[in-house]
């Protein structure tokens, strides 16, 4: 099929005002990008109607984005360095769960949803954008906070959490309509294959180290692109979503003293592709969908709100931080962005209930709206919740602490 590059061309130019836009206000690029699609056809606000092969390619150019961001999940992971510090990540992400995870399945319970529908709904609920948390921290100047240790921490939980996750959810994307046997066995056929990668990749490190040793720029990153298109491949090939393929060749990479190297030269492409992926997930939703789920929308934000502030209280008692630490903690993990929508579009996929991509759109835009604004008025906040709740009132300047790094979820940024 012909593509009509002045088309794809003009969509692209409306991506990058969103970009510009976003740069201009400094807020993320996430939700503008929302809004931009939004704002385009099918909904006829603007008289423009690009081609249908011209979508057709936004939406390839959607799934290389979503393998560009599962392969950038996979390089932040260091199995070794995982599992010395998994004590602590586990039981503070384990508390998040219990607040949010609990909430979330109750909630869609209630309104009926089927098993396949709560299981995805639940992720794009609890799922925080680490690329947004790590802006608005550097912003606001928190990263010498004492919260900002628990938060760096839950945010590292949480992807781990979506690697574990993401198997099952693709699964059911791809035995929609089967036997629950089949259901079983692709979950755990998903899950031997990572355990098995990894395994691999943990006993041929110097393997990988003379493979990759590749002195030119140009090579190493044909070598690594190709690698990602054809892993991705392999995935579709064995049954396997090819979202898992580029978090395994992810996970591999991460092992190898070439890991900032390659992250150095994927941002780029994964920022490029990402933001086509977000844009195309938004043409495709109508007006007349969204306001079918503004009210859910409503109520998982607040239940979203309230979640992550009972988990910040209760990490105040369990990490010694004080009320306006913990304040701080809750409003600044409840943005949401990049892996919700990564999992409504397997919802999509799936053949699901229509309603689960229109309910996260506007669940990702007002979080991710709405998360930045909610700890930049902490303070405020605070000072009016304080005498209300017998809290004592603190200062403003935070204890001295160390430095945290927040680079790596710096580097996440959409």
């Amino acid at each position: 099929m012909e593509y009509n590059f002045l088309e794809l061309g003009v969509l692209l130019l409306f991506v990058a005002m969103a970009g510009i836009t976003a740069s201009r206000l400094k807020f993320s690029i996430v939700p503008i990008i929302i809004i931009m699609g939004l704002l385009l056809p099918p909904n006829g606000i603007t008289p423009y109607r690009p081609a249908e092969s011209t979508m057709e390619a936004i939406d390839f150019l959607g799934r290389l984005g979503v393998l560009f961001l599962l392969f950038s999940l996979g390089l932040e992971f260091s199995i070794r360095k995982l599992i010395e510090s998994a004590g602590t990540m586990v039981k503070s992400g384990l508390i998040y769960l219990a607040f949010n995870a609990t909430a979330a399945v109750i909630f869609t319970l209630l309104l009926g949803w089927g098993i396949e529908e709560i299981l995805l709904a639940t992720g794009i609920i609890i799922i925080s954008s680490s690329a947004i948390v790590a802006k608005t921290l550097v912003d606001l100047k928190r990263t010498a906070n004492p919260e900002t240790e628990v938060i760096l921490g839950l945010m590292l939980f949480q992807d781990i959490f979506m690697a574990a996750y993401l198997p099952i959810v693709s699964a059911i994307a791809i035995s929609r309509g089967g036997e629950t046997s089949d259901l079983v066995l692709s979950v755990c056929f998903a899950f031997a294959v990572i355990i098995a990668f990894v395994f691999i990749s943990l006993r041929t490190t110097r393997v990988l180290e003379s493979v990759f040793a590749i002195a030119s720029e140009e090579t190493f990153l044909l070598v690594v692109l190709g690698l990602l298109i054809f892993m991705a491949g392999a995935s579709e090939a064995l049954n396997i979503s090819e979202a898992i393929g580029a978090l395994i060749l992810g996970l591999i990479m991460a092992e190898t003293s070439q890991k900032e190297r390659i992250v150095h030269l994927v941002v780029p492409f994964r920022d490029f592709f990402g933001a086509a992926f977000f844009f195309g997930f938004a043409l495709k939703i109508t007006l007349d969908a969204l306001s079918g789920a503004v009210v859910i929308a409503l109520i998982a934000v607040a239940l979203t709100i309230a979640g992550s502030l009972a988990y910040g209280l209760t990490m105040s008692k369990v990490a010694g931080l004080s009320k306006r630490g913990a304040l701080n903690l809750g409003l600044t993990i409840t943005s949401r962005g990049e892996f919700s929508i990564v999992l409504a579009n397997l919802g999509a996929a799936a053949g699901l209930s229509p309603v689960l991509e229109s309910f996260s759109a506007l669940y990702v835009v007002l979080l991710a709206v709405l998360g930045p604004l909610l700890s930049r008025w902490s303070d405020p906040i605070y000072q009016a919740l304080a005498p209300r709740l017998g809290w004592r009132r603190e200062t403003r300047k935070s204890k001295p602490h160390k430095e945290i790094d927040v680079s790596l979820l710096m580097d996440k940024e959409e």
